[in-house]
């Protein structure tokens, strides 16, 4: 049987949790635009930087035309962003 894969928006993908999931989700084969602010830097997701599945949006969710644009192609989103300080 062939597994469905799916092309999913992580928002928060470079917090706390979303830097875990966003690997998993990439092993599993599936696609994976990020959607963060970066506040606590750029290299959280490194280990999975490049990976050709992987596109990440530096913008604030606030923002239409930058949801508009991360939003382009995907099947799913899950919502991790938050500002938790």
């Amino acid at each position: 049987m062939t597994q469905k894969t799916w092309n999913v928006m992580v928002t928060g993908g470079a917090g706390y949790v979303g830097s875990a999931l966003v690997p998993k989700l990439l092993d599993a084969g599936h696609t994976v635009t990020v959607l963060d602010l970066y506040l606590y830097g750029e290299d959280v997701l490194d280990g999975v930087r490049g990976n050709p599945k992987l596109r990440e949006v530096k913008g604030d969710l606030r923002d239409p035309a930058v949801v508009a644009d991360a939003l382009k192609g995907c099947d799913a989103v899950i919502h991790l962003a938050c500002i938790s300080n």
